[in-house]
């Protein structure tokens, strides 16, 4: 049986802690759930969040007059954020997955730690996904169908919105795309279950997004800096998830076998 196959055993054992084999079982079955299940939600939320930053449209900076009028003649402005919602969630569950595929040692401490991280940076991006998908949306169009005496009120109400949501985007970027992936790109690196390149490729990007996202709270609005980092960022940690989600699928498939044998 082959190394990696071995590590899966090992894991198995880790697992279960000496419990009694129908615990044992159980307990293996269970994982093998969790990390086919996120495996499979890894892969649909990088490619939701990816098709979702392609197709949002591109917004002008310091014109709040543009802004408003972008959101407000998109028609698909909110569905794409509500796909967007989505890649958020299901990329937390795989990376739920891979915390559960790393077990033993600093690894597996640094693995939980990143995926409570996780789970916070995802609840602020949902928040802000939804001050941008569905609040910018109807202060938008609100604005374009103002009379004109009503406009500027209209217009100030748009740019506050844009102004908090920009706030809390920071700490989404410091909070999910950046502390998770540091402290999960360690865990995979220092694991031994997966090659180490693919852990250091995360915890690169994760610096990456902590540096978007401190720029973002200290200048309070987008920079060339900050716009670079928030593309690289969320780039390399979208399709690092759906590599680890094949990664982890393959992990799901060894654990049934050894389970099984």
């Amino acid at each position: 049986m082959d190394d990696t196959v071995n590590q899966i055993r090992a894991d198995a054992g880790t697992m279960t802690g000496g419990s009694p084999p129908e615990e044992t079982s159980s307990r293996s079955s269970t994982t093998y759930w969790l990390l086919r299940i996120g495996s499979v939600a890894g892969i649909v939320g990088a490619l939701c969040a990816g098709v979702g930053n392609i197709l949002h449209p591109v917004t002008p900076r310091d014109d709040p007059e543009g802004v408003a009028r972008v959101i407000a003649d998109s028609d698909l402005w909110t569905l794409i954020h509500v796909v967007i919602i989505i890649g958020i969630i299901c990329m937390l569950g795989g990376l739920v997955a891979v915390r559960h595929s790393i077990n033993g040692g600093v690894a597996e401490a640094l693995a939980r730690f990143g995926t409570y991280a996780a789970t916070v940076g995802a609840t602020l991006g949902i928040l802000t996904v939804i001050l941008d998908g569905v609040g910018a949306k109807q202060l938008a169009d609100q604005w374009a169908a103002a009379p004109e005496p009503e406009r500027a009120v209209a217009l100030s109400l748009v740019s506050a919105n844009e102004t908090l949501n920009f706030a809390i985007a920071g700490m989404f970027n410091l909070s999910f795309a950046g502390v998770p992936f540091i402290l999960l790109g360690l865990a995979t690196a220092l694991s031994g279950a997966y090659p180490r390149w693919l852990g250091w490729v995360a915890a690169l990007a994760g610096i990456g997004s902590v540096g978007a996202g401190l720029v973002q709270a200290l200048t309070g609005k987008p920079t060339t800096a900050s716009l670079i980092l928030t593309i690289i960022g969320p780039t390399v940690i979208s399709l690092w998830v759906l590599v680890m989600g094949f990664a982890v699928w393959r992990k799901a498939t060894q654990l049934r076998a050894v389970v099984r044998a």
